[in-house]
């Protein structure tokens, strides 16, 4: 009686899954905007120290194995402003919250309430599963926006204090991307979710997908064998294009945008055919 009496949704919050979704989630995204601020004011703050030491630190990346020079760039300079941000938060503090917040999400749209109890009530409102699942999907891109937004203006407005300045037609180029990146593997995470109907499961597989294909990115480089196998890795159409050194490339976004929209038809036709029991 409990789980109804919480849960039982009135007619307007039936109207919207997503803003009840959003809503819901309010505190948390609230949590995440903060601490990525409180990151990029890290950051930041360290950069003049950064760009003080540049001759040892340029000396530093020289003598780093092969795999480390991929990761951030064999060419870029971490001294300047659009190196150091490409290096300290783009290549790997940016995605992985985003990344975190993206599958856990994604796995929590249909598995979590499915294991929670709450799903067969929803589902025994007049709402179709493909309006449920499409607002999910919508919430989901939408705490992401929000989150690359927040990147976006603090790095923006707290780089200025400083001189970490790079053009703000680059820096949302790269925020763009790295949502991009983060709503690709939350689609596998959600595809996973309705196909298995187990929120472990496609957080666990989910991730282990986003680490695999990371290391691929990073070794195959090194490794002339297995060289083309980059192309397989999400990572290497939000890294290799440098968004943040030469703006948003179209193409290699559409492959990440491509990716989320397969892994949401996958998603879609699971949810529509998997006997949910309710």
């Amino acid at each position: 009686m409990a789980r109804n009496a919480m849960t039982a949704p009135g007619p307007r919050m039936l109207r919207s899954i997503g803003t009840k979704t959003i809503r819901d989630q309010r505190r948390a995204l609230l949590g995440w905007a903060i601490g990525i601020v409180a990151i990029v004011l890290m950051y930041a703050s360290v950069y003049p120290n950064i760009r003080q030491n540049a001759a040892q630190l340029r000396n530093y990346v020289e003598n780093l194995p092969e795999a480390f020079k991929a990761v951030i760039g064999e060419s870029t300079d971490f001294t300047t402003p659009t190196g150091y941000l490409r290096t300290e938060v783009f290549s790997i503090m940016a995605p992985l919250l985003f990344l975190i917040y993206a599958i856990g999400s994604g796995a929590r749209a249909t598995a979590g309430e499915e294991e929670a109890g709450t799903l067969d009530l929803l589902l025994s409102t007049p709402l179709r599963r493909r309006r449920v699942l499409a607002e999910k999907y919508v919430a989901m891109l939408a705490g992401l926006a929000l989150l690359g937004v927040v990147l976006f203006a603090s790095i923006a407005l707290l780089g200025p204090a400083f001189d970490l300045v790079v053009g703000l037609p680059e820096l949302a180029s790269a925020s763009l991307t790295c949502v991009l990146l983060a709503l690709a593997f939350g689609s596998v995470s959600l595809a996973l979710g309705c196909a298995l109907g187990r929120r472990g499961l496609a957080l666990g597989i989910t991730s282990t997908i986003a680490v695999a294909t990371y290391v691929v990115n990073v070794i195959a480089p090194t490794v002339e064998s297995i060289e083309s196998l980059r192309y397989l890795s999400p990572f290497f159409y939000y890294l290799e294009p440098g968004p943040l050194e030469h703006g948003i490339d179209v193409g290699y976004a559409a492959v990440l945008a491509g990716i989320s929209a397969v892994a949401y038809v996958v998603a879609h036709l699971s949810f529509e055919r998997r006997d949910l029991t309710v």
